[in-house]
């Protein structure tokens, strides 16, 4: 039993390593680059107001809607860090390993295959899916704490529902109710984190021996529509954003195939190889096909995949649902919003691969083929992020935040 615990320990830090490693030789590109999104402008600018009026200390009173007035993190990172980028963008780096490694203990709890897991985690980690955009500008460490959070919570009900029975005391329990409590502060967590609760009652209820809708979950659910109800009585439930009643219905396809098929109208594209502005002439063909091919994939792996990848398939879809409501430019959607909702589509390529590779056991080097499409996406991720970082060099070079009214000498709060 104790070399047991000792080789899983053992192939947790190993994991760990490796994707801090592959996560870090890809994204050490990112480290020198500099603040260039406009969105590192403005929140720079306001917590650099706050900090010279004295009013810093309010960011980290959330309001009872969700959200807070100011990124907390983000303004603990100015208050520590000032305007020196790097350090923005080390702590994101961090957080994203730390992604990684809950996303690998999370993928091989369910699916009990540490090489699949680690090949999913490893996916996730060079950003495959979402494209590395969280961790190329400061502020993306809301989402990457977002996704922190989500995951952890998840890991933490799912461990507590196989080792504890979903005992409502015990360290899992109380682990998991202290960072969902914090989740009602957040928008959109509470959901994320319910709805991946649910979908796991519901596909290992078999395993857990115990019904969907079980005390654990059925408290979470009591909580959160109190809050829900405290907060709508209040009148501070509010959504940031510019949010369309039918932008739902075309975001939700629109971000799962732009997941597969990262190609938009942006400045990336105006630069791009002839190849590339070729394949975007025949966009709308292909994100049909795409959409089609997503769509057929999710219907036959509901119907006849196993539970881990029921699961995922179910993960992409409702992580999607907080961000598709917002409204965008016609043809342009957010990449960032990919990043959670992308650990789902690194699994699937993976388990793709592993059971068509097991179809092929006797065909020699044959069988190794399917695994041409995971690492094909492995490549566009690294490709991709290259090309973006090279995009915001250029923009960071002619930035001057002085001038746009940042300054990072103010006085401190008193």
């Amino acid at each position: 039993m104790h070399d047991q615990a000792r080789r899983s320990r053992a192939a947790h830090l190993a994991a760990l390593l490796a994707l801090a490693a592959a996560a870090g030789l890809l994204y050490a590109q990112v480290l020198d680059t500099g603040f260039w999104s406009p969105e590192d402008v403005h929140a720079l600018r306001g917590v650099a107001q706050r900090r010279a009026q004295g009013e810093l200390g309010r960011a980290f009173h959330p309001t009872l809607g969700g959200g807070y007035p100011t990124n907390p993190v983000f303004a603990l990172e100015f208050h520590v860090f000032g305007t020196r980028a790097r350090a923005y963008y080390i702590v994101n780096l961090v957080v994203h390993v730390l992604n990684s490694w809950m996303a690998y203990t999370l993928v091989n709890t369910l699916l009990h295959n540490r090489r699949s897991a680690w090949m999913a985690a490893l996916l996730f980690a060079v950003g495959v899916g979402s494209y590395g955009k969280n961790l190329m500008f400061a502020s993306g460490i809301s989402s990457l704490l977002y996704a922190m959070t989500v995951l952890s919570v998840t890991l933490l009900y799912v461990v507590n529902e196989r080792r504890n029975g979903g005992r409502l005391t015990g360290g899992y329990a109380l682990a998991f109710f202290a960072i969902f409590l914090a989740s009602l502060f957040m928008r959109g967590g509470t959901f994320s984190i319910l709805a991946s609760c649910i979908f796991y009652n519901l596909f290992f209820r078999a395993e857990r021996e115990r019904p969907v809708f079980h005390r654990t979950l059925v408290l979470c659910l009591v909580i959160a529509t109190l809050a829900w109800a405290g907060s709508a009585l209040v009148g501070r439930h509010a959504i940031a954003g510019a949010v369309a009643p039918g932008a739902f219905l075309r975001n939700l396809p629109g971000y799962l195939i732009l997941m597969a098929f990262p190609v938009q109208h942006s400045e990336l594209l105006s630069s791009a190889s002839g190849f590339v502005r070729s394949l975007y002439a025949l966009a709308p063909v292909i994100r049909v096909l795409v959409g089609l091919t997503f769509l057929s994939f999710s219907i036959f792996g509901i119907v006849f995949g196993n539970r881990a990848v029921r699961f995922y398939i179910a993960w992409i879809y409702v992580m999607m649902v907080p961000f598709a409501v917002f409204r965008y430019p016609a043809d342009w959607l957010n990449l960032r919003f990919l990043y959670l909702v992308s650990l789902g589509f690194c699994v699937l390529l993976v388990t793709s691969a592993v059971y068509a590779a097991r179809l092929l056991v006797h065909r020699g080097a044959r069988r190794w083929i399917p695994f041409v499409v995971p690492t094909f996406y492995v490549g566009l991720a690294i490709v991709l992020v290259t090309k973006l970082n090279m995009k915001n060099e250029r923009l960071a070079a002619r930035l001057d935040l002085q001038a746009l009214g940042v300054d990072a000498t103010a006085a401190p709060e008193r």
